[in-house]
Order: structure tokens, then C-alpha cells, then sequence
């Protein structure tokens, strides 16, 4: 009687890549209602409703799951999202303008992401490889939009200390406006809020970058 040989079990690729966007849909829903120090592979697995042994062998573990997760769009705006159809148009702004603009379209990006604003503020709590593993793809948005400036700041102005204190003030108030209708007397759930934000950005660096 001839004997039988197994027969590897081959994951079909469709069938792998849905699981994988299962995977990635549900750690930005679990991270997003736990946060980075709950976070567990027994909870993502479950809400993507597969084996967590698929964690690992699709992304070496969690660590490479949520930075799978940081890489999506659903996570974070591209540098293309920001700079819409204006590339050649911000290539020859002035740095004040590029620098307005750049803030002002990159927070009504993350506010249309409301998932986004819950896990930046768990990040506030925490900081671990977890919330590592979600900063690079922040860094290189930011690097391929300011690669389009042309022109020079003012020397004495310190550029990577001002856009670390813009994108923090920025993010502050994005995460705030989950909770808090107003803050200071500015209405952080209605346009014409915003749009005193705007224009102060728009007036503060023109202030500070302007030669």
C-alpha cells in the first residue's frame, strides 16, 4: 500500500493579505482604545479573529505590527496628502509660507483621523518601542515636505527647534479637541476656530522666518 506524503499547507496570497490588512485594521483599533502598555497580541488577534502565531510570522511581533500600522495612511498623512496638486506652487514659497502651510494642512489631516488623536494621546502616557516603532514615518513626512523649501531661514532662527515646538502645540491641541469643545476661548470643534489658529500660524512664522 504506497504511503502518502503531506502535503505543505500553502497560504493562498489573497488569503495572506487579507489577513495582514485584518492584522493592521485591528492593532490601530485595540492600541487606539487600550493604549501602548495593554497592548497585546492576544487582543489583536482576537479582534482581527486569526491565530496570533500570524503576528509573528507575517511581522517578527508586535513591534513590527505597529510599525506596519504607522506606515498606513489610515495611521498618518503622506507628504503627497499634504502637498495635494501645489508641489511646483510650495517649491517656490517662502519659507514662512511653506512652513504656514505645512502645519495648517497637516492638522486638518490628522484631524480627520480620530483614531490617530486617541493613540498621540496614549503616547502622552507612554513611551516604549511600541510608540518608537510609530515616530519614523512622522519624521519622513515632515523631511519630504520641508525638502521643497528653496530659500534659507533667517540664520539666527533655530528650524528644527521651531518645528518641534509647532508640531507639539499642534498635536496638543488636535488630541484636546476630543474632549474639550473650547480651550483659552478658542472653539476647537468648529471651522472658525481653526481658522484663528490658522491665521495665527500664518502671522507667527511670517514674524519669525520672514528676511
Amino acid at each position: 500500500m504506497a504511503t502518502l506524503k503531506a502535503v505543505p499547507k500553502v497560504i493562498p496570497i489573497r488569503n495572506k493579505e487579507i489577513t495582514k490588512q485584518k492584522l493592521v485594521r485591528a492593532v490601530g483599533k485595540v492600541l487606539a482604545e487600550v493604549g501602548f502598555q495593554r497592548l497585546g497580541v492576544n487582543m489583536i488577534a482576537r479582534e482581527a479573529g486569526v491565530d496570533k502565531k500570524l503576528i509573528y510570522r507575517y511581522y517578527h511581533g508586535l513591534q513590527g505590527l505597529v510599525a506596519e500600522y504607522g506606515r498606513t495612511v489610515d495611521f498618518w498623512p503622506t507628504a503627497e496628502e499634504l502637498l495635494g496638486e501645489d508641489a511646483e506652487r510650495i517649491r517656490m514659497m517662502a519659507p514662512h509660507e511653506l512652513m504656514a502651510l505645512f502645519f495648517k494642512r497637516y492638522l486638518r489631516a490628522i484631524l480627520r483621523r480620530p483614531q490617530t488623536l486617541e493613540i498621540l494621546a496614549w503616547e502622552g502616557v507612554v513611551r516604549n518601542d511600541l510608540t518608537r516603532a510609530l515616530e519614523e514615518v512622522r519624521v519622513k513626512t515632515a523631511l519630504e515636505f520641508f525638502e521643497l523649501m528653496q530659500a534659507d531661514p533667517p540664520e539666527e532662527v533655530d528650524l528644527t527647534a521651531l518645528v518641534m515646538i509647532l508640531a507639539g502645540a499642534v498635536n496638543f491641541l488636535a488630541v484636546r479637541s476630543r474632549m474639550h469643545r473650547s480651550l483659552g476661548g478658542v472653539d476647537l470643534q468648529s471651522e472658525a476656530g481653526w481658522k484663528r489658529i490658522d491665521d495665527t500660524l500664518d502671522l507667527m512664522l511670517e514674524r519669525m522666518l520672514q528676511q
